[in-house]
């Protein structure tokens, strides 16, 4: 697969996930792990192995995807059969443009009409869900189940962006313990600081406030990693900066 496809691949499974994020409390259970900025844990802060967090994300975000389709079946249904005769008249048209014969040209085009409007009389009732997204869903999952290790991480990665699959941010100081260290030779935006910053700002400025919660989390950052230099030029940093 070329780099457009793994692109588009990765856009469609990051939509996915972001719908099961959004409605992840639909799954009639909470999710079995979470990201807590350095490691996949149980909620209670449980470390555990890589095919674990695997088999049980996967089942999951398989039986999330299922539940979401039991509930917005006719929708979800009636798009995959609208979406399957646009396919098939696509494919006619196709051949009928490279048809040579007359007769043959006439039959095609004319068999895309028909598709096209059967196409045209399919009801999508309306539905609070993209019911394109929904069985993505469900290939999401039997991918983090079933694909090799490296893609399996992947997808984990892009789920660790939504905060319905975040830990709760307790501790600061301890968060950022739990990070590999940055090298001081680094610029910031390459190293794991930034990216824990961009993580943890929003939640703590929810749970702290605003300048507080940057304080709280630039002392921890500061003392973990020499950050105070590195990161007093940035915009979100500018107003809480620590005196020296």
């Amino acid at each position: 697969m070329g780099k457009l496809g793994k692109y588009i691949d990765d856009a469609v499974a990051r939509s996915a996930l972001e719908t099961a994020a959004q409605h992840a409390d639909k799954a009639g259970r909470p999710t079995p792990f979470v990201w807590t900025g350095a490691d996949w844990t149980t909620p209670g802060g449980e470390r555990r192995d890589l095919p674990l967090i695997r088999r049980g994300m996967g089942e999951w975000l398989r039986d999330l995807g299922a539940g979401l389709h039991a509930a917005h079946a006719e929708a979800v249904d009636a798009r995959a059969r609208w979406k399957y005769l646009m396919d098939q008249m696509r494919e006619l048209r196709i051949q009928a443009n490279a048809a040579t014969d007359p007769g043959a040209k006439e039959y095609l085009n004319e068999a895309a009409d028909e598709l096209a409007r059967d196409a045209s009389y399919i009801h999508i009732p309306a539905a609070p869900i993209d019911p394109d997204v929904v069985p993505v869903i469900g290939s999401v999952a039997s991918e983090i189940l079933s694909a090799p290790n490296s893609r399996a991480t992947q997808l984990l990665s892009l789920a660790s962006q939504f905060e319905s699959f975040r830990a709760p941010m307790r501790d600061p100081g301890e968060w950022v313990k739990r990070l590999a260290a940055a090298p001081r030779s680094v610029h910031v935006r390459t190293t794991a600081v930034w990216d824990a910053f961009c993580v943890a700002e929003p939640v703590l400025a929810r749970s702290l406030g605003a300048t507080a919660g940057k304080r709280a989390l630039f002392a921890a950052m500061d003392r973990r990693f020499g950050a105070r230099r590195k990161l007093a030029g940035y915009e979100g940093w500018r107003g809480v900066a620590l005196g020296e």
